[in-house]
């Protein structure tokens, strides 16, 4: 848990304003939503270890559009948690780190991230 971030309880709709909105820059309250959650951003730690060591055989990437492909049928198979630090850790990469700013943003991906983790709480 993240020093100071309350702990939440899931409830489904819990995620929908992210859903509904592509504008990351209103996201402002999702790092304590996250960490409430008791996910971390781990810059992708748990889901490459995860990736390296859950045994589902994967077609070599050719183009980034079978990459996040390859990525979210990783997250299908992954537990809550690795599902949690990857949405966390992509939404810090697209606000904090990546150099091309939001032209990397795939709303899609992102919505179907949110998706998968909703049905981890099912």
């Amino acid at each position: 848990m993240h020093e100071g971030i309350e702990p939440l309880v899931y409830n489904p709709g819990i995620f929908d304003k992210y859903k509904e909105n592509n504008n990351l820059d209103s996201w402002e309250d999702f790092p304590d939503l996250m960490w409430g959650l008791g996910f971390e951003m781990d810059c992708e730690e748990s889901f490459h270890e995860y990736e390296r060591n859950c045994g589902l055989k994967l077609k070599e990437p050719t183009n980034e559009r079978e990459e996040k492909r390859n990525r979210l049928y990783v997250l299908e198979h992954a537990d809550r948690q690795v599902v949690g630090n990857e949405l966390f850790s992509y939404w810090r990469y697209l606000t904090h780190w990546s150099m091309g700013g939001y032209t990397d943003y795939d709303v899609d991906f992102l919505k179907r991230a949110i998706k998968i983790l909703e049905e981890k709480y099912k």
